[in-house]
């Protein structure tokens, strides 16, 4: 789909702040509602927007859950690739992310469960014996600073706490 100068500018407003009324784009845009609108459902439509969704501060809100970061070695079936143990691995509604990359390690797999035990259940019963999966290496992610783009931290408070 060749995207129209218009339609990369709608893509990066809405994705700095996809709760922009489309009055407010049309503005933005110099176009009217009816035009952002019939973009915005033809983005939709063509997959180009996936999703709209709320970057949520989870720890703020009393609910700690538990972050990790798996780098995974795997050898691919023979013609496969990566494709059928990636999609595999995305229908666990635990991970968030899944990445083909370059390196030692062929996957990276964000993870989030509600805690350490969840972790180490999903990389023992569910990635470890997959005969694909050569090795992994596991990080837990202590402390956020940055999520989704968004700052994970209040910058007065941070600044108190080194200030002497």
């Amino acid at each position: 789909m060749d995207i129209e100068k218009t339609d990369m500018e709608l893509l990066k407003i809405l994705e700095n702040d996809a709760r922009i009324p489309a009055k407010e784009i049309a503005v933005m845009l110099d176009t009217d509602e009816k035009t952002v609108n019939e973009r915005i459902n033809k983005l939709k439509k063509s997959g180009i927007i996936r999703k709209f969704r709320t970057s949520i501060n989870w720890r703020k809100a009393g609910r700690r859950p538990v972050t990790a970061l798996i780098q995974v070695k795997v050898v691919p079936p023979e013609r496969a690739g990566f494709a059928r143990t990636c999609i595999e691995l995305s229908k666990d509604s635990r991970i968030k992310d899944v990445f083909v990359a370059t390196g030692e390690y062929d996957l990276i797999i964000l993870v989030e469960a509600e805690d350490i035990d969840d972790i180490s259940k999903f990389v023992t019963e569910k990635l470890a014996p997959k005969k694909e999966v050569v090795g992994t290496y596991t990080h837990i992610v202590m402390e956020e600073y940055k999520r989704d783009g968004v700052l994970s931290f209040d910058e007065k408070e941070e600044k108190l706490r080194i200030s002497f």
